[in-house]
């Protein structure tokens, strides 16, 4: 198993930028419905995370498990910011 690869503060914020456009366009899909704006939306999103695996030149298989770590990490990284958010306001 690969140990934990350190990313810097830039790759994780546009990780969570990425992840954050793909939630709310999801979202945005399930309530109002199906749109043009809101798939490329989704293509979008998808296609920043992917970009820096598909760089790295591994393969098919390691483009599609770095494309949903990149998600992963950005999903992390927003629920990492909301709850240090609410716990600064207690602290």
């Amino acid at each position: 198993m690969k140990k934990k690869v350190e990313r810097s503060k830039l790759l994780r914020a546009f990780n969570s930028l990425c992840a954050a456009l793909l939630i709310s366009s999801a979202i945005y899909i399930m309530v109002v419905g199906f749109s043009s704006v809101a798939m490329a939306a989704m293509a979008i999103s998808v296609a920043g995370a992917a970009a820096l695996s598909v760089q790295s030149n591994e393969g098919i298989l390691e483009i599609v498990i770095g494309t949903f770590e990149a998600m992963i990490d950005g999903i992390l990284a927003i629920i990492e910011g909301i709850t240090s958010a609410i716990a600064g306001l207690f602290s």
